[in-house]
C-alpha cells in the first residue's frame, strides 16, 4: 500500500527532479551559448548558434511546464522529442552506452508524466489557455461537460465510456 502523502507529492517530486536536469543544462547553455554552439557545431549541426538558442528555450519553458504542471503533459512531450534527438545525435558513439541508457530512463520518466498527468499538486487549474479556461469551466454553458479532449477529466471520461 502506497502512503497518501507519497501519492499527494510523489508526482510533484518526481516532475521536479526531471525538469532540474534539463533547467541547469539551460543555466549552463544560457551562460555559454559560444563554448555550446561551438559544441554543437563540432557534432555537424548547421546553424549551432541558432539551434543553442533553440534548445535553450526549449529546455526552460518544457522544464517550467513540468514544475509547475500547466501543460505538463506537452512540456513532457517537448522534453522527450529533445532528448530522444540528443540520444541520437550525441550519444550512439563509442563509450556512449550509459549516457544513452540515462537518457532512455528520462525519456521514461517523462512518459509516466504524459500518461499519468502532472498529479494532484499543479498549478494547471491555473492555466488562462482557452482549452484550460474550458475544461475548469470558464468558457460554455454552467454546468456543461468539458469535451475539448485534451484535460484529465475527458481521459477519464473517454475510459469511462469505453470500459
Amino acid at each position: 500500500m502506497t502512503h497518501s502523502k507519497i501519492e499527494h507529492y510523489g508526482p510533484l517530486v518526481g516532475r521536479s527532479l526531471l525538469a532540474l536536469l534539463f533547467i541547469l543544462s539551460g543555466i549552463g547553455i544560457l551562460t555559454n551559448i559560444p563554448a555550446t554552439a561551438g559544441y554543437y557545431a563540432s557534432l555537424g549541426i548547421p546553424l549551432a548558434t541558432l539551434v543553442a538558442v533553440l534548445i535553450l528555450i526549449v529546455k526552460l519553458a518544457s522544464s517550467t511546464m513540468l514544475v509547475t504542471g500547466i501543460h505538463a503533459r506537452e512540456g513532457a512531450w517537448a522534453l522527450v522529442v529533445f532528448t530522444v534527438l540528443a540520444t541520437l545525435v550525441a550519444h550512439t558513439g563509442e563509450g556512449q552506452m550509459i549516457s544513452a541508457l540515462k537518457n532512455l530512463a528520462i525519456v521514461g520518466g517523462l512518459l509516466m508524466v504524459i500518461v499519468h498527468g502532472p498529479g494532484p499538486v499543479s498549478w494547471g487549474e491555473k492555466c488562462m489557455c482557452p482549452l484550460c479556461k474550458k475544461k475548469n469551466g470558464a468558457v460554455g454553458a454552467v454546468g456543461s461537460a468539458c469535451n475539448c479532449g485534451h484535460c484529465d477529466a475527458c481521459r477519464k471520461a473517454k475510459a469511462n465510456t469505453s470500459s
